[in-house]
This record gives structure tokens, C-alpha cells and sequence, in this order.
């Protein structure tokens, strides 16, 4: 019996030095994994696992997260800065929080807060409805008095210079002031609105609507000259003073938008849908400098700012790019170029946009703009977006948040069957990982202690003076950690690698060498002499 002779199969050894994260496509790349849990980039090339997560508290019902200088969140119908419970009433449901310089505004509801002194709140808009007498008198600048005045349809005879003539022989009523070059009519002229209470919330600045009027003229639109409690002085022109025990109504409103960001010290919205009736497709914009005003139109390059625009569907995000605000639908988006001189304008690009739902995605990572959009996650540098998830293969994902710290963009989506999954990825090394299959509604980058809330629960909620007690201590426990260390985000600590030193006695006492295990002695040993300092 023969046998064939069979070759010897040539052998070949294949060495992975490299791993290179998340890749779902039908081919990936060798080093790379179709499914992972837990692990990170952090150590490239090497796989390592991801940092522990800390709890740096509960909600009930979480709204919103953001924060500055202090974490700031809401839960149910309540708004929380570094853990204490401010005096603000808000609506149940999902929040934008914007930040405007020491401001916080929080959407849909229109309110604000001022984070450094949480007694300054408010309402963005306003009303007031006159009870009783409504007097209007024809007056100066800030509401000084004009002095005596002629009112006749012929000009007075021997006029003294100075002297002041309301002439009524046309339709409308016109000052002039007699001079060296005879009469002229003066522009700056006013009208005092003076009833209780009609100026209560207001400011001079704002720009109002004035309804209920006999005065014709005064009804409609206005930016205040002067306000005070009792009274209110407006541009514009009456015969005679003239009273009235109507009601007048004067209201200080804000466009309903969409979405709402802050760019260049100015409030930027937009809306797509039916207000009162009226379809609106709109880009708006607060007065320089002051979110309270929308409808500011004085001439000045300060003034409020609306325009139309002509692509269609809905808004789906909104984000501040390089000093440029960015009003994104599904496959576009519109591109503000604001200008100092109040000469706005707006370019519609045609391109990949935010997916419908996943408005919280927009995300700046080290001067890069990502967001998940139809067909993936795109990353936007001031020109065309580019596709920067092809390692994720063909899945569908919707519902997207993203948040971004540390070169790297987290982005918490469900996918087809509606099961999370936290993606992350590395921007330094253009790797997708998979944490795991978290659910996140926000992000927000903070130093926030989490350790000194379980040495000093406050679970009475009228107990403010312990939760201001608690973000104090927890400020100082954050600033003596890092007066040691020199950090305290963990990343920075586990690339830093900090050794045992004079500063760390009690690593030294027991003869610790370990990085992680020093910091964890040291923590513990702040903590001991900061309740051995608190009063019995």
C-alpha cells in the first residue's frame, strides 16, 4: 500500500504588541476586539482597564448637569450648586443649563441664578399690570422735567432762547426749541408712564411691548429709557399729559427656542415649529452682554438680533465652535458669523448634521467639535465634518450624550433594542473602547469631593446652612489634596505617578511605596486632621 506524500504545513507565529480598542466591522484590524467591557487607551499600546467610578451623589430625578465652579445638577423640580439647594422652583423634565459669565440660565424653564451669590434669582421674563391711575407726561432724558412749554398750533410770539413750543398744527405733536437759528424740533423726547408698581422687575435697557394705551402711539414696542418702581420713561411724543384708570399691561418676553447656547456674551436660540400660530424658523440672539433682553432694536451694534432662515426641518442641536455659535439640523448647519458691529450674518453648510435626539452629543475635545449624527460620529474642525466611527461597523445608535475630559469623548447612546452603551473615544490615538453599558443623561467636568458627604450627611432639605458647611470642607479637602500631590483627577495622578515624600508622613510611617496606596493613606490622613480641626 503507497501512501502520498503530504507536505508539512508552513508555520508562522503572529506577535499583537499593539491593541488598538473597539472594532466592529466584518474585518477589524488585528489588535482589535468586536466586544470589550471596562477597558481604556489610557496605557497605549498596552490594553489596560478602565479607572474605578466614584458616586458623587444621587437624584431622584435627574434634569440637567453642568458645571463651573462648583457641579451643578438639578433634581425633580430643585437646582443644586455644590450640593446646596437653591431657592429656584423649577418645571419637572429635562434642562439646558448655560453658563454666562458668574450666571446660570436654565432652560425651558427662563430662569436664572448667579452661582457666586445664590440670593440672585430670577425670572427672565416679566409682566406687570397697572391697578388704579396710569398718568403719561411728556418729559426728558432719565425723566427729568422739561420746564414750561407752549402748546398751540402757532409758534408763541418773542420768544426767549431756549424756550420750548409743542406744536400740534400737524397730525403728530412735534417739541422744538427756539435758538440762535430760530425754532428746531428736538429730537430727544420722552414719555413718563407713572402707576404703582409699573416698573417693578425692570431695567433701563430693557426692550418692552406696552399694551392697553389711550395713547396710541405708546403702545407697541420700546426699550426702556429709565426705570423705578412707579414709574417707567419711554421714547416718544404726546400733546398733553393724559391719564387713565385702565389697565395697562407692560411685559418683558423671550422667545421660545429650542435649544439655547452662549457665545461672545450673548445668548444664541433658535426655534423651528408653530408659535402662536405663526410657522417660525428662526436664529436668535440675546443683547450683548444682558440675557434678559431679546427684543432690544435701538440701532446699536448691542441690540438683540432674530433672523430667518431658509433650510428646512427642525433644529436637532446647538453649540458655541471657536466664538462662532452653531445651530445644527440633520443635514446641515447653520453657521453664525457674529460681528461687533451688530452686522451678523449666517451661512447655511450642507453636510452631515446632528441626528433628531441626540442634541446633548455636541462635544469640544481638545479644539475638536464631535457629535453623533445620521450615519455615525463626526468630528468638525471648521471645515466639512469627517466620520471619525467607522470602527463601530454598521450599528444604528440614537438618543446620544457625550461629554468630553482628558482627550477623550464619552458618548452614552441605545442602540437598535434601546440597550445602553457607554462608548468612549481616545482622540489622541483614534481608538474606540467600550466601559460598559451605562446609561448617562449628562456629563459635566468637575473637581468635585465626594468623600466628606458620608462623614456629613445632609438629608434634611431645609438643613442649607450644612450643605454650604459640606461644599466648603469639600473645597478644602480638594485644595490640600492637591496642594500635596499637585493634581487630583485620576488619570493625571496615575500618569504622574507620584512617590512617597515628606509630604506624606503617614506613607512613611507605614512604609508605603506604592503610588495608588500612598494616595489613598494621604487622602485618609487629610481627612483625620480636618475632622480633628471641626469643633466638637
Amino acid at each position: 500500500m503507497f501512501f502520498q506524500k503530504m507536505s508539512v504545513p508552513v508555520q508562522s507565529t503572529v506577535t499583537v504588541s499593539s491593541f488598538l480598542g473597539l472594532d466592529r466591522r466584518a474585518r477589524g484590524e488585528l489588535g482589535s476586539f468586536r466586544e470589550m467591557e471596562n477597558l481604556t487607551s489610557d496605557g497605549y499600546p498596552t490594553l489596560t482597564v478602565r479607572p474605578r467610578r466614584g458616586l458623587a451623589g444621587q437624584a431622584e430625578s435627574p434634569g440637567g448637569i453642568a458645571a463651573k465652579d462648583a457641579l451643578i445638577w438639578v433634581d425633580g423640580h430643585t437646582l443644586y450648586i455644590g450640593g446646596v439647594a437653591t431657592e429656584l422652583v423649577l418645571t419637572e423634565g429635562s434642562k439646558q443649563l448655560i453658563g454666562m459669565g458668574s450666571w446660570l440660565i436654565v432652560w425651558p424653564d427662563k430662569k436664572y441664578i448667579n452661582t457666586g451669590d445664590l440670593s440672585q434669582h430670577g425670572s427672565l421674563e416679566n409682566r406687570v399690570q397697572t391697578q388704579g391711575q396710569v398718568t403719561l407726561s411728556l418729559c426728558g432724558a432719565k425723566g427729568a422735567a422739561l420746564g414750561d412749554y407752549l402748546v398751540s398750533e402757532e409758534p408763541p410770539a418773542d420768544p426767549a432762547g431756549g424756550c420750548l413750543w409743542l406744536d400740534t398744527a400737524g397730525e403728530l405733536p412735534v417739541l422744538r426749541q427756539y435758538g440762535e437759528s430760530g425754532w428746531s424740533i428736538r429730537e430727544d423726547t420722552y414719555v413718563k408712564i407713572a402707576a404703582g408698581g409699573i416698573g417693578v422687575g425692570f431695567t433701563a435697557g430693557d426692550g418692552v411691548v406696552i399694551e392697553g394705551c389711550r395713547e396710541e402711539s405708546i403702545n407697541g414696542s420700546h426699550v426702556l429709557e429709565a426705570a423705578e418702581d412707579g414709574a417707567l420713561v419711554v421714547p416718544g411724543m404726546i400733546a398733553s399729559q393724559a391719564t387713565q384708570t385702565e389697565t395697562l399691561t407692560v411685559r418683558r418676553s423671550v422667545p421660545e427656542m429650542d435649544f439655547v447656547i452662549e457665545s461672545g456674551n450673548r445668548l444664541w436660540g433658535c426655534k423651528y415649529g408653530v408659535v402662536d400660530g405663526k410657522a417660525v424658523n428662526e436664529i436668535y440672539a440675546s443683547k450683548l452682554g444682558d440675557f434678559k433682553n431679546w427684543n432690544c432694536y435701538a440701532g446699536r451694534s448691542t441690540d438683540s438680533y432674530a433672523a430667518t432662515r431658509g433650510s428646512d426641518g427642525p433644529f436637532t442641536g446647538a453649540a458655541d465652535y471657536l466664538g462662532s455659535p452653531l445651530f445644527f439640523k440633520e443635514d446641515c448647519v447653520e453657521r453664525v458669523y457674529p460681528s461687533a458691529a451688530g452686522a451678523h450674518q449666517i451661512v447655511t453648510v450642507r453636510c452631515p448634521g446632528v441626528r433628531k435626539g441626540s442634541g446633548r452629543s455636541l462635544q469640544t475635545v481638545e479644539g475638536v467639535l464631535y457629535y453623533h449624527g445620521c450615519g455615525g460620529v463626526y468630528a468638525f474642525d471648521g471645515s466639512m465634518p469627517q466620520r471619525v466611527s467607522q470602527a463601530l461597523g454598521e450599528d444604528e445608535y440614537h438618543g446620544a450624550v457625550a461629554g468630553g475630559a482628558d482627550g477623550k469623548y464619552y458618548l452614552s447612546v441605545l442602540d437598535t433594542e434601546n440597550q445602553p452603551q457607554l462608548l468612549v473615544y481616545d482622540v489622541r490615538q483614534g481608538l474606540w473602547h467600550r466601559e460598559d453599558d451605562l446609561r448617562a443623561v449628562g456629563f459635566a467636568v468637575s473637581g468635585g469631593v465626594l468623600v466628606l458627604s458620608l462623614l456629613h450627611p445632609h438629608t434634611d432639605g431645609e438643613d442649607r446652612a450644612g450643605k454650604v458647611r459640606l461644599y466648603a470642607q469639600a473645597k478644602e479637602f480638594r485644595r490640600r489634596f492637591q496642594e500635596v500631590f499637585g493634581l487630583t483627577r485620576c488619570g493625571d495622578l496615575l500618569r504622574a505617578r507620584p512617590g512617597v515624600t515628606e509630604r506624606n508622613p503617614a506613607s512613611q510611617r507605614l512604609g508605603v511605596t506604592a503610588h495608588c496606596d500612598n494616595m489613598i493613606v494621604t487622602a485618609v490622613e487629610i481627612l483625620e486632621q480636618m475632622l480633628q480641626e471641626e469643633p466638637a
